[in-house]
């Protein structure tokens, strides 16, 4: 059976985030419905990553097998038919090889953090930032960034309930730039994160940005190896998959 990679795009605020879970509607379950209602064949499709609950994505990639369909094409549009009551999208289909997995295969992840630092909230976006409304002073934060990044042991960036083996991970990129406007875009690459790691950097970084705490704090919290201490966990909607690189 020919093995499909697909691109996938959503906007996750209604979603319980990426996995098939009972009793809730995930990004997942909704895209398995729609191959299913498209090729009357039940599948699992695996996914790069498990964006958590409200989390958006640019380019999450998945792949699955489906027997007898070999039209792109037709798969493409077959399952966005059957998705046009969700915010879900699949941008692109191509045929893999069959040692090909989503998740094995990734080397690295882009997320992307949007914050909306003005007075007033946005009527546009407030569903994909975050509104902070005292001004950020960002050449902190991007100095706090140079702390975060390379090797470390993350127990203070990680919530309870994260089930990764060790606490220790490479942060091997974190750029932070002001866009157009108000909106400042945090983005982090990694091989992969610790549960809501991304989320509680930011919440700490804010509080750098805030100068409610100096520089020095991140290496404090690097040695204290507590999750009482850092900041706030930043609201998912500003959360972006970005990009997985193969």
């Amino acid at each position: 059976m020919p093995n499909f990679k697909i691109l996938i795009e959503y906007e996750g605020s209604k979603y319980s985030g990426w996995q098939s879970q009972i009793n809730a509607i995930s990004v997942q379950g909704q895209i398995e419905k729609a191959i299913y209602a498209f090729s009357g064949q039940k599948i699992t499709i695996y996914g790069a990553g498990r964006t958590d609950a409200g989390v958006h994505a640019l380019g999450q990639c998945a792949n699955f097998t489906l027997e007898n369909k070999t039209d792109l094409y037709q798969i493409l549009h077959g399952i966005n038919f059957h998705l046009s009551n969700d915010n879900i999208k699949i941008v692109n289909v191509e045929i893999v090889s069959n040692s090909f997995h989503a998740r094995h295969n990734a080397h690295h992840k882009i997320y992307v953090y949007k914050i909306l630092n003005r007075p007033v909230p946005s009527a546009i976006h407030f569903r994909h930032s975050l509104h902070v409304n005292k001004k950020l002073n960002i050449d902190l934060m991007n100095k706090a960034g140079e702390y975060l990044t390379g090797t470390h042991d993350f127990t203070s960036f990680r919530a309870s309930g994260c089930q990764a083996k060790t606490p220790v991970k490479t942060l091997d990129k974190l750029v932070i730039n002001k866009e157009h406007g108000d909106m400042i875009t945090l983005e982090f690459q990694a091989k992969s994160f610790l549960y809501q790691q991304i989320r509680i950097m930011v919440g700490s970084l804010i509080e750098i940005g805030l100068e409610k705490q100096n520089l020095e704090w991140i290496s404090i919290l690097f040695e204290k190896k507590d999750r009482k201490l850092a900041g706030q966990t930043a609201l998912a909607k500003g959360l972006f998959l970005k990009e997985v690189l193969y």
